[in-house]
């Protein structure tokens, strides 16, 4: 399965990537709402008047924020997703494959560098952020991603009527984005190293126990 992207970075330090980074620490630590343009721009330690060169406002600034985030991680998707289809019979592939196709370049952000880690706390929590602003970026972002992997899992789900097929694309979605979310708070709790889990294998593993389960409740 895919390799994790890697964030991208120039190899000048620009004013412009020093904005952006900074905007990722605060956002991490206060979520869209609290992530203020001064205190961005004090993370920096630069002025309000460069960062505003480079954008118009907060919600410009942060689109650009979630994209270099986002856009590897479907870049990956959707290579992987690629290939299933040109591989499979009327481009129909199997569930189990569509599902580790999805879930691996996420989750693989869950080790590596320490910058990839940190891009991977950024993906994991602008998908839950509940501020309206924030929530129109993620929606544009994901517009291409999310509904294809949503029209491929009813392509390989043909039997199940639409209230179990939301039912389903939920339990999908569920086991996506909770390991990433609160997988670390989970392991702790459990007395498992975190560190330790096969990331490497997880989307495998999740696409396994989730198969035999989507399949049966699609045919009751």
């Amino acid at each position: 399965m895919n390799e994790m992207y890697k964030p991208p970075r120039s190899d000048a330090y620009s004013g412009r990537t020093r904005f952006l980074d900074a905007a990722d620490r605060v956002f991490i630590r206060e979520g869209y709402d609290g992530s203020t343009i001064r205190a961005i721009a004090s993370e920096a330690k630069t002025s309000l008047a460069r960062l505003n060169r480079h954008w118009t406002g907060k919600e410009d600034l942060f689109t650009d924020v979630f994209a270099r985030h986002f856009n590897p991680i479907h870049e990956a998707q959707n290579a992987a997703l690629d290939q299933l289809e040109a591989a499979s019979p009327g481009g129909s592939p199997e569930l189990r494959k569509i599902i580790e196709a999805f879930f691996s370049p996420a989750l693989l952000g869950n080790i590596g560098s320490e910058e990839q880690r940190l891009s991977h706390m950024v993906y994991c929590r602008a998908l839950i952020d509940p501020a309206p602003e924030a929530k129109r970026i993620v929606a544009g972002l994901t517009s291409f991603t999310a509904p294809r992997v949503v029209n491929m899992l009813r392509r390989a789900l043909p039997v199940a009527d639409d209230n179990k097929f939301f039912l389903i694309v939920a339990v999908v979605m569920g086991s996506y984005v909770h390991p990433q979310l609160f997988g670390a708070q989970m392991a702790k709790f459990m007395g498992v190293s975190f560190e330790a889990v096969d990331w490497r294998g997880a989307s495998g593993m999740i696409a396994n126990i989730l198969v035999d389960g989507l399949l049966r409740s699609a045919s009751e």
